[in-house]
């Protein structure tokens, strides 16, 4: 049904094989977990020869169902140094569905590092490795421009910037986005755009195919009527999303008066300025919403930011961003955060740990809180791979250490998201238990029920960690809130396609499998579980906004 690419860069020999029998049931994140303890030395150096990276589609892609075509990137992450999925949406996952690839493998390294490629897989399903090395320091904007030229407008493209190229391990790789096709949908979490630009590829570009390859559906009927049914649910809980009416931002007017933004670089502080960052100055700011990321998306949760000349200055500008960007860094202006986020695309660097790693330096005082323009000088010292830029490559852990600082915030080397850990215990627990370091698509919980029950925290992150795995293995986490108490027409669904007879259940086991998976692999490489690890000052600092700690035990996060 499905096929592989497999790419060795020590000799340049492709091969395009039918995908494994054993890998029918996986896909995204489930297949990462498979493949990566099949095939990969967890001890390797996450840059070096043993190390393989793989690009792989969800478990529904192409198949129509909304949502669902998303791409998973996973390897061993240079930045935590255990297993790494990081989901993208953007164009990139469609574009392998329409030619029947379920996973593109890529293995060894070139003996020359100045050896990049384009990978390239044109229209007629024909596999070949194109010199880049003229497009060596050249950053994301522009390579993709360059592609489109070169390859045709409507190209789907993945990409590194010079970020990737430098092996930053903040690096990102960026996807072009359904409708701009600008590559502004980052696989941002982990520094796995150090580990493309390890193996010397600068980029990937899909052609659309001659002939698009059609699902082998096992029941056609049933997977119409299940299949409209699940999307019409989609439609009617967007309606009242305030995802699909205003972006992921409208986070903000919940997390901000619960004190759970992270600001000041995690103090908690709440400044009166938060109130320019709410919904209504969201909606005066951005230039278009509503926007699918991907093709057939019915959340709608993206959006074009223009610059002040009506020019596009970027896209998929999301909560993530504004709280590390911004508020974590005492700015509470949206044009200069969106101006930071263009240029984190640009560079091919995770807006997360960047503005974790901004953070970090204003607490060490190297710039002033809050200053704009000192701040924009740190990005351009990254742009031009100084020192000083080599070093905030690396992140906002190795920044930290680097400059003595006490107040930092990570979990396994990685920079936390927009949500402190005292104001939601329960994704607190996530971020120290999860095989993916700290990163809210591994399950954020914001739930009533863990406001003052340590246990209830601890239970309800399993079950979001759980859920949260399903998604990353079978469309975009936006849909899932809405399938997740329908998993017994999404099991319908994948039996009316594969000829299964899977149950609903059968999801929670693949998660809790895939979960497993990793942590094997995270052990294998050294993982311990004394490193489940929230920082002292979430247990020493009250949070002001509530005078809470993060109070769940040490023993608690290593049991």
């Amino acid at each position: 049904m499905f096929k592989a690419i497999r790419i060795d860069r020590n000799n340049n020999k492709i091969e395009i094989e039918e995908s494994n029998l054993q890998y029918k049931s996986l896909g995204g994140r489930s297949l990462i977990a498979q493949f990566l303890n099949d095939e990969v030395i967890p001890a390797c150096d996450p840059l070096g020869a043993a190390s393989k990276i793989i690009f792989c589609t969800s478990l529904f892609a192409g198949s129509g169902l909304a949502c669902a075509n998303r791409l998973s990137v996973g390897a061993k992450s240079p930045l935590t140094g255990g297993i790494k999925e990081s989901n993208v949406g953007g164009t990139a996952a469609a574009a392998f569905a329409s030619h029947g690839i379920r996973s593109l493998i890529i293995e060894d390294i070139p003996e020359n590092k100045e050896d990049f490629v384009t990978i390239l897989i044109k229209s007629d399903g024909s596999v070949y490795l194109e010199d880049a090395t003229n497009f060596i320091g050249i950053n994301n904007y522009e390579y993709v421009e360059n592609m489109q030229k070169i390859y045709g407008d409507n190209v789907s493209v993945i990409s590194i910037g010079v970020a990737g190229e430098r092996l930053y391990k903040n690096s990102s790789i960026q996807v072009t986005e359904f409708g701009t096709n600008y590559p502004c949908r980052a696989a941002g979490r982990g520094g796995l755009g150090s580990v493309l630009g390890s193996k010397g590829v600068k980029g990937i570009v899909i052609q659309k195919p001659d002939k698009k390859n059609s699902l082998d559906i096992s029941d056609k009927e049933k997977f119409l009527i299940q299949r409209k049914e699940l999307n019409q649910l989609l439609i009617e809980s967007s309606e009242s999303n305030p995802f699909s009416n205003v972006g992921t931002a409208s986070t903000i007017d919940f997390v901000g008066p619960a004190g759970i933004i992270p600001t000041h670089n995690f103090t908690g502080t709440i400044s009166k300025e938060i109130e320019n960052l709410k919904s209504d100055k969201f909606m005066a700011f951005v230039s278009k919403n509503k926007q699918p990321c991907q093709a057939g998306c019915l959340v709608k949760c993206s959006n074009i930011i223009n610059d002040k000349n009506g020019n596009f200055l970027t896209g998929g500008f999301e909560y993530e961003t504004i709280a590390l960007c911004g508020p974590n860094c005492d700015i509470y202006d949206y044009e200069s955060i969106a101006y930071m986020d263009r240029m984190c695309d640009d560079l091919g660097l995770d807006t997360i740990e960047t503005g974790a790693t901004m953070g970090v330096c204003m607490e060490a005082g190297i710039i002033p809180w809050g200053d704009v323009n000192a701040t924009m000088k740190l990005y351009q010292h990254i742009a031009d791979g100084t020192e000083l830029g080599n070093l905030l490559g690396q992140g906002a852990d190795r920044v930290g250490k680097h400059y003595c600082v006490e107040r930092i915030p990570t979990c396994k080397g990685q920079a936390m998201p927009g949500y402190d850990p005292r104001g939601t215990i329960g994704t607190g627990y996530t971020y120290a238990t999860t095989p993916m370091g700290a990163d809210h698509t591994a399950g954020i919980t914001l739930g009533e029920e863990e406001s003052n029950n340590v246990e209830d925290a601890i239970e309800h992150s399993k079950m979001m960690q759980e859920i949260f795995a399903v998604a990353d293995s079978t469309m975009c986490m936006m849909a899932m809130a809405t399938f997740a108490g329908h998993l017994d027409k999404l099991a319908s669904l994948y039996n009316a396609i594969y000829g299964d007879t899977i149950l609903p259940q059968d999801f929670l086991e693949l998660a809790k499998k895939t979960i497993h998976l990793e942590n094997e692999f995270n052990r294998k490489a050294g993982w311990k579980p004394t490193d489940n690890i929230i920082p002292d000052f979430f247990r020493n600092e009250p949070l002001p906004s509530t005078g809470r700690t993060f109070d769940i035990s040490q023993q608690l996060l290593e049991k």
